[in-house]
């Protein structure tokens, strides 16, 4: 997925998280025809996602307008989650949209946000938190129930169908 110089360097101040104990997932998705990737771990009912990227390996053929229907309509399915997306940037000839959660949940010492980016062919879920003391970027658990990752699943698989 090619991000916009802007994206780009966000996305490379952001540290990796640190998922000790995170159960890595390969599968195929043959409806898509591509694969979802990511790690996660489950317990108590909830689950944590380090990441989730689901990508289509034979290219389709869309146009930006398309694209950013899309975006606009998985921000609106996705409703489920703490806080609501909304489109932050994107990359016409890239062909890349990322969505954000507005506002992000504060407190004292960190602003965590929900981050959903999407290509032509690739999407990827995670969540950020911005520590304030440290001015450091990172990749934080994502919480969920069972059926909200159901959904969440459900919702990008159509967004890149």
């Amino acid at each position: 997925m090619k991000l916009s110089r802007k994206a780009k360097r966000y996305d490379d101040s952001v540290l990796p998280g640190e998922f000790q104990g995170f159960e890595a997932f390969h599968q195929a998705d043959l409806e898509l025809d591509g694969t979802l990737d990511g790690f996660l771990r489950r317990g108590d009912g909830c689950v944590q996602l380090g990441e989730m990227v689901l990508e289509r390996n034979a290219p389709k053929k869309l146009s930006f307008a398309k694209l950013k229907t899309k975006a606009e309509k998985l921000s609106e399915q996705v409703n489920y989650l703490k806080e609501r997306l909304e489109i932050v940037d994107h990359d016409r000839r890239g062909m890349y949209i990322q969505l954000r959660s507005l506002p992000p949940y504060k407190d004292e010492t960190q602003i965590q946000f929900n981050e959903i980016s999407i290509g032509k062919n690739k999407i990827v879920v995670k969540r950020i938190a911005f520590y304030r003391k440290e001015e450091v970027k990172q990749q934080v658990p994502l919480q969920l129930s069972e059926l909200e990752l159901k959904r969440l699943l459900f919702d990008i698989r159509q967004a890149i169908a």
